[in-house]
């Protein structure tokens, strides 16, 4: 059997709705098994060792200059929720430096592309940074689908599923912040804003297949089918943002993952 992802609707969720969605959300690592976890394999260690030190790098911040862009909000729900948000960022980071280290893998002191995608956070203003973020979170969604499909660790495959369930949410947090945003724009300067972000998203796809094309090798992409999930990834963002999107289950597409039980976002 195989693991599929649907996308739903942004379900009209406000702000406090999505704060307590993070908050019932908190123990979303307790269930994993530890024990008796198969590691991974001479080749498989090889194939992703680099890319998830980078990932996992990329996961932790303390996100300082986010919440101080939230907090020019005024909406204390909003604000609440981005703390919660960031938590569950640096949540992902640490479950990941906990199999980093069970396997013998140093963690990454710094990283050039996680460096600029930092930079254009805390330069661009709340805007930009959701828009960057968005854009990594994009990313992610297949990015985790192809280390899934690259590993037999159960525990590995195990935190790719439960990062997997978390970035859907996160797809669609971002995406209502920026349909909230938009609304205040009108003409020339929403027109911008798209455009800018298609170029980042564009510019993005290419950069991790050439830091990370070991993985999504591994995982069964090439990078035509890399760049066409991504692309539909995005595309459907994009149609949160405006409202676009269906009330049904509108995407069951992309690389399928190897399990024994269905799973649905």
């Amino acid at each position: 059997m195989v693991i599929v992802l649907f996308h739903y609707k942004n379900d009209g969720m406000n702000f406090l709705q999505w704060q307590q969605y993070f908050l019932g959300n908190r123990d979303h690592f307790d269930h994993l098994e530890w024990k008796d976890c198969q590691t991974l394999t001479a080749q498989e260690k090889q194939n992703i060792s680099q890319s998830v030190r980078q990932f996992q790098r990329g996961e932790h911040s303390e996100g300082k200059h986010f919440l101080q862009f939230a907090q020019r909000m005024q909406d204390t729900s909003y604000i609440e929720t981005v703390k919660l948000f960031i938590k569950e960022e640096q949540d992902h980071a640490a479950i990941l430096g906990k199999f980093m280290e069970g396997e013998g893998i140093p963690k990454l002191g710094r990283d050039w592309l996680d460096s600029i995608f930092r930079r254009l956070r805390k330069l661009a203003g709340l805007e930009g940074s959701v828009t960057v973020l968005l854009t990594a979170e994009i990313i992610a969604m297949v990015y985790y689908k192809a280390l899934f499909n690259a590993t037999r660790s159960a525990i590995l495959k195990q935190i790719c599923l439960q990062v997997l369930k978390d970035e859907e949410m996160h797809l669609r947090f971002q995406s209502y912040t920026l349909e909230c945003l938009y609304k205040r724009k009108a003409g020339f300067t929403l027109i911008f804003s798209g455009t800018v972000h298609y170029l980042l998203m564009a510019g993005t796809i290419l950069m991790v297949w050439l830091w990370h094309y070991k993985v999504l090798r591994s995982g069964g992409y090439s990078f035509q089918q890399y760049a066409g999930d991504v692309w539909k990834e995005f595309i459907h963002c994009r149609h949160m943002m405006t409202g676009k999107s269906a009330n049904q289950p509108t995407y069951g597409m992309g690389k399928q993952l190897t399990s024994q039980s269905n799973w649905r976002a």
